[in-house]
């Protein structure tokens, strides 16, 4: 008797924070397409991060495709934002597909110290269930990235990659 108490428990939790997503959609697709940039994407509690923060990431990447959509935006924060939350809503495939648009060019990357493209493909190669791939950019951002503080942060997050490789993004990298 007790599995179908258990189960309509469940069922009621799982709706409710469904709803609850859906209102904060709902408030960020009328209050937030017209922020700024800056404010929509880079002010921590506004934005998409409203909703990232409530746990509600497949919402959060609806608001932030709409955003790019209705702003014609292309800034590359954005699109990494719109990455980051289909892979910890677990739409892997859809955050694949945004790789190469979040990608430096060879030129934006060799004329500077952060190594985005390495931090990313290794994303890719956890979203990919790929370890050698994860390891081996990795490795060369813990190699050639040392001395610069985005490097580092970086790598603490591949880091957590690793460890919890074969698991969620979302608990991988946000702790859920």
């Amino acid at each position: 008797m007790r599995h179908p108490t258990i189960f309509a428990i469940l069922f009621f939790l799982t709706f409710a924070v469904k709803a609850e997503c859906d209102s904060f959609l709902a408030n960020g697709l009328n209050s937030d397409l017209k922020l700024s940039y800056e404010k929509f994407d880079q002010t921590p509690g506004k934005g998409w991060r409203v909703l990232a923060d409530k746990k509600c990431y497949s919402e959060a990447a609806i608001l932030i495709d709409k955003y790019i959509l209705e702003n014609n935006m292309n800034q590359r924060s954005l699109k990494w934002h719109l990455l980051q939350m289909y892979a910890a809503s677990n739409q892997n495939d859809k955050a694949l597909n945004l790789v190469s648009a979040v990608l430096l060019t060879e030129e934006q990357e060799r004329n500077s110290p952060f190594l985005w493209n390495d931090y990313v493909l290794a994303t890719a190669g956890f979203l990919e269930n790929d370890l050698t791939k994860l390891k081996l950019h990795r490795d060369k951002l813990a190699n050639f990235g040392k001395g610069f503080k985005p490097n580092e942060i970086n790598l603490v997050a591949l880091d957590r990659l690793i460890e919890y490789f074969g698991q969620t993004y979302q608990k991988a990298y946000i702790g859920d």
